[in-house]
């Protein structure tokens, strides 16, 4: 096959239509395998364009379907809502104070779910000659219970979040050092 005749048919190549003598003129002609290669991209081109073209148009929304979009809305939109506004908003704010009276620590305490109560403290000069840890304990009518350890900075500052359970009417808190629940260093 004479080449000017194998390149005016290499496009029956990219429709299947194998002609042993195409073929071989192609695998010995860097021509031709370039401009195959090349009608290839641009059949693939023409192709992908005709289907994106091609496709279906979408129907107009039916009020039916504008109805079910709306409670979809407006269903995210109350869930939205009942999740950032807080349940109970009820909050509970405390001093903790030295023997002498001195106020060493504030906490806010409200809830964080509805089985937690959440306790935010932030300690201010506390007295750290005997160390720099403590343990904040808690109590209401029925128990007492340890709420957890903090540790203070060299001025006697800090921030600590603590969790207790929401079950509980917690109405007295207290410090101690470590080791020594009965050696109080601030209570409410």
């Amino acid at each position: 096959m004479r080449h000017e005749e194998v390149f005016r048919r290499l496009p029956d190549l990219l429709d299947d239509r194998d002609d042993a003598g195409l073929l071989a003129h192609v695998r010995a002609c860097a021509e031709c395998q370039r401009q195959l290669f090349l009608l290839g991209r641009v059949d693939r081109m023409l192709r992908d364009s005709a289907s994106a073209h091609g496709a279906p148009r979408r129907r107009q929304p039916t009020v039916r379907h504008l109805l079910a979009a709306a409670a979809v809305v407006a269903a995210a939109a109350a869930i939205t809502f009942a999740l950032i506004l807080p349940q109970n908003a009820h909050t509970h704010e405390f001093v903790l104070k030295t023997v002498s009276g001195r106020s060493v620590g504030q906490a806010v305490m409200g809830r964080s779910d509805a089985r937690n109560a959440s306790l935010a403290f932030t300690a201010r000069a506390m007295p750290v000659d005997r160390g720099h840890l403590f343990v904040l304990w808690a109590s209401d009518d029925r128990s007492s219970m340890q709420v957890g350890r903090f540790m203070v900075d060299r001025s006697g500052s800090c921030r600590a979040r603590f969790n207790l359970p929401a079950d509980h009417a917690w109405t007295q808190f207290w410090v101690t050092n470590p080791g020594k629940p009965k050696s109080v260093v601030a209570s409410t």
